[in-house]
């Protein structure tokens, strides 16, 4: 039993004095975090409709707001803008109808801008930005 308890000892010193110096092998702490979190990027790019992003699993990456992303080599480009040909009238937004909390649509102005329209008291509001 006693050699048991000795046999114990000895290997808990060992453990905390611990033998030798550090593998080779072994990265800098720093290294390791800076490594770690480049295997998590996440690149999000702002659009003129929303936003582009990379993959979770994307190692490199670029966003360029208005542009888009570049994940691993690979470009993701931001939608193309709304044009007027694509809206409707803010006219025939104006003044009708909506519910609070409905997202903002984008409408075409009688000067062929493109204008947002808010629901403001239960009724479309439209306006040049």
């Amino acid at each position: 039993m006693k050699s048991l308890k000795l046999w114990l000892l000895a290997c808990t010193v060992a453990l905390i004095a611990g033998c030798g110096g550090a593998a080779a092998d072994v990265v800098d702490e720093g290294e390791a975090l800076l490594s770690s979190s480049e295997a998590l990027s996440t690149c999000t790019a702002t659009c003129a409709t929303g936003s582009v992003s990379c993959p979770a699993t994307t190692v490199n990456c670029t966003a360029t707001n208005g542009v888009g992303v570049t994940c691993d080599g690979t470009t993701i480009a931001c939608p193309p803008s709304p044009t007027c040909d694509e809206l409707y009238s803010c006219s025939d937004y104006s003044e009708r109808y909506c519910e609070p909390g409905e997202p903002w649509p984008k409408c075409c102005t009688a000067a062929g801008t493109i204008s947002t329209c808010r629901c403001l008291r239960y009724a479309w509001f439209c306006y040049d930005l």
